[in-house]
């Protein structure tokens, strides 16, 4: 039982190590919120950012409604 164990975990190991991390991608606007946040700019969102760095529209408050 300790030998299927210890197999499953080293082949566990070596997908993870395998695929990696994926790459995601960042439409333009949340890339130029993110820079200016890195850089100490202020950006201008009157109400607010969501998770993503986007600006929120007015009455919206980040959370998706299904």
């Amino acid at each position: 039982m300790k030998r299927v164990n210890v197999v499953t975990f080293v082949l566990s190991v070596m997908l993870i190590a395998a695929c990696g991390r994926p790459t995601v991608t960042i439409n333009e606007r949340e890339r130029e919120n993110y820079e200016k946040k890195i850089a100490g700019e202020k950006i201008e969102c009157p109400y607010g950012l969501d998770a993503n760095g986007s600006c929120l529209k007015e009455g919206d408050d980040g959370i998706w409604n299904y």
